[in-house]
């Protein structure tokens, strides 16, 4: 009758049994070395060949101001436009003209939509709410820089033509409420006129009328810069558009620990795939 295993003797079986899984693998790598070698050598060489025939691509970056136009209540200005909208409009071939599509190198492509949406890409900054970042990627810095220049020149014109009609209808809504302060400010300047001069604290329907003149003064005085302005703030770059020397794309040292590893994990499927079908083909003769 068999004597169940102690405490001391399970633990021993544990440790020969990972002593000969550990054995085994090595083993395995023994056998296997030649082919993970050799096909690590095939992924180096499959993304060696990748790198030589896939062409560079270098990157442009310009950060574009939103056109803005001044209001009573914001006279620093509003967005003409919301980078998100603006961003929507540029993502549809037919926003681009016949001078972008040249500067960029894309008036012969076929599949215009694709190779523009890999090309030039917009996005919103974070924390900004009145500027998007333009991004172009072409086959070489200075076509690149073109491109984004072009870009950034178009955007500038469209937003200019859309600034206009606004800044006339907000220089018309301006000058008619100067003209009701205007009112409003000789009504009050007549009955402060008329009210009795405090000799000791002010009275609260003087103190009243004092406070509404000098808000409505200083409301003129904006309303009057306002309308003398042009109402044009319209795009421009913050900063230089700045084209990056070194390609973006392929990554070079990316690729080739990609090709190697590759080529290592087929190399290790490869091994044991075949041990694999040597064992069941030894097993299959034992039986026989």
């Amino acid at each position: 009758m068999n004597q169940p295993l102690t405490n001391v003797q399970q633990h021993a079986h544990h440790e020969s049994e990972a002593e000969i899984s550990l054995l085994d693998i090595l083993i395995f790598l023994k056998g296997a070395w030649k082919v993970v070698s050799l096909m690590g050598l095939v992924g180096l060489v499959v993304s060696s060949t990748y790198l030589i025939i896939t062409p560079n691509q270098y990157e442009a970056i310009a950060n574009i101001a939103m056109a803005r136009v001044p209001t009573d209540k914001n006279p620093l200005g509003v967005n003409i436009e919301e980078p998100q909208a603006l961003i929507n409009r540029m993502s549809v071939p037919s926003s681009f003209d016949a001078v972008a599509l040249n500067a960029c190198g894309l008036q012969d492509v076929a599949t215009l939509a694709a190779q523009m949406s890999k090309a030039i890409k917009l996005s919103i900054p974070k924390g900004v709410a009145n500027v998007i970042e333009l991004k172009v990627t072409r086959s070489s810095p200075e076509l690149a820089s073109a491109c984004a220049k072009s870009v950034y020149e178009l955007i500038a014109h469209s937003q200019a033509q859309m600034i206009g009609p606004m800044a006339e209808a907000a220089k018309t809504n301006n000058a008619a409420r100067l003209v009701k302060v205007e009112e409003r400010l000789a009504q009050d300047k007549v009955l402060l006129a008329k009210a009795e001069q405090p000799r000791g604290v002010l009275s609260p329907t003087y103190f009243s009328i004092l406070t509404e003149i000098r808000n409505l003064e200083d409301e003129r005085a904006t309303l009057l810069a306002l309308v003398d302005a042009n109402g044009l703030q319209t795009a421009n770059l913050q900063s230089p558009i700045y084209a990056v020397d070194k390609p973006v794309y392929p990554k070079k040292t990316l690729s080739l620990v990609f090709g190697l590893v590759a080529g290592v994990l087929l190399g290790l499927l490869i091994a044991l795939g075949k041990q694999m079908f040597t064992k069941l083909k030894d097993e299959a003769g034992g039986a026989l």
